[in-house]
């Protein structure tokens, strides 16, 4: 009886229902990539988003992959073109390649004689790119590159609602840090409006004061003065 595969979107978005953030969620996908990709002797992928006022998200199938991806998506590096959201980039043998400046010998350490890196189809200003890694030269002809492209397209398409998902719950993390320093400046107010017998807005003029003299964040002194008064003062907020 012949062995059914599902189809890689499918597996995709069966990866994406079951992972809780984004990098543990990269991480698995840099892996099935190398897995779907496997019998072309690709054996090791990378993948790398750049979002504007975001930390760099990055995952790579093994340590090897990952002390590649330094040279490779270094500003001077053949992956930085594939994550500009350019057209794909192949390396046909990095042993005697010359255009970028310090890959070839990273490659040579670590064994990997070629290279594809595709770019990922992502919303708005973000940018991305699936890398796979061969120790064969020559391996990235057009039948294999095109294997490698259909994967990131369908890699693409759970990516950009994993992107979606993940910006909601940064900024329901962001709202929630808000709320909770807005609380501690509150309970600080009440403190020193009842220390020093005084009206809301001289109290609040207070914190500032010592905030602008200390030049520190406001919520930093507010937060002294309610560990002064308590160390059991929560502002908490439970999901």
């Amino acid at each position: 009886m012949t062995e059914v595969h599902p189809e890689p979107a499918a597996v995709f978005q069966d990866l994406l229902l079951g992972a809780e953030e984004l990098q543990p969620y990269l991480s698995e996908l840099a892996v099935l990539a190398v897995t779907l990709l496997d019998a072309s002797q690709v054996l090791g992928c990378s993948i790398l988003i750049d979002r504007p006022r975001r930390t760099r998200a990055e995952a790579h199938s093994d340590a090897r992959t990952a002390r590649m991806a330094k040279a490779v998506f270094a500003p001077e590096g053949p992956g930085a073109v594939g994550l500009s959201g350019g057209e794909s980039v192949v390396v046909t043998d990095a042993w005697n390649e010359r255009r970028w400046h310090g890959f070839p010998g990273a490659a040579a350490a670590e064994g990997i004689r070629s290279l594809a890196s595709v770019p990922l189809s992502l919303e708005g200003t973000a940018r991305g790119a699936l890398c796979a890694f061969s120790p064969r030269p020559h391996l990235f002809q057009p039948r294999v590159l095109r294997l490698v492209e259909r994967t990131a397209a369908e890699a693409s398409s759970t990516l950009r609602l994993a992107l979606r998902i993940d910006n909601h719950m940064n900024r329901a993390h962001n709202l929630q840090a808000a709320l909770e320093s807005r609380t501690v400046v509150d309970i600080a107010v009440g403190i020193i409006m009842a220390q020093n017998s005084c009206s809301q807005e001289a109290a609040v003029e207070i914190l500032r004061s010592v905030s602008n003299t200390r030049n520190i964040k406001i919520r930093t002194v507010a937060a002294g003065v309610v560990a002064a008064v308590s160390d059991r003062v929560s502002t908490h907020f439970e999901e």
